[in-house]
């Protein structure tokens, strides 16, 4: 009796123990692993976004002329 008594409190504070501390590191990870995955996709989208607007701007510039300065 005494011996499932002392498995039991065994049993529990391990449960316990895996509840408190390893099951909120996995959750953790998966959600940096999101976060991360979505950074990285605004990131992209950022670069193909600069990508447009830097085409178009560079035809619409023109030539650059130095302009010496008159005293």
């Amino acid at each position: 009796m005494l011996g499932k008594i002392i498995a039991l409190i065994i049993v529990f504070l391990i449960f316990r123990f895996v509840i408190k501390y390893i099951v909120p590191i996995f959750q953790m990870t998966r959600v940096a692993k999101e976060k991360l995955s979505q950074m990285q996709e605004n990131m992209e989208d950022m670069q193909r976004k600069q990508n447009k607007s830097g085409n178009t701007q560079r035809n619409i510039d023109g030539e650059y002329i130095d302009y010496e300065e008159v005293k």
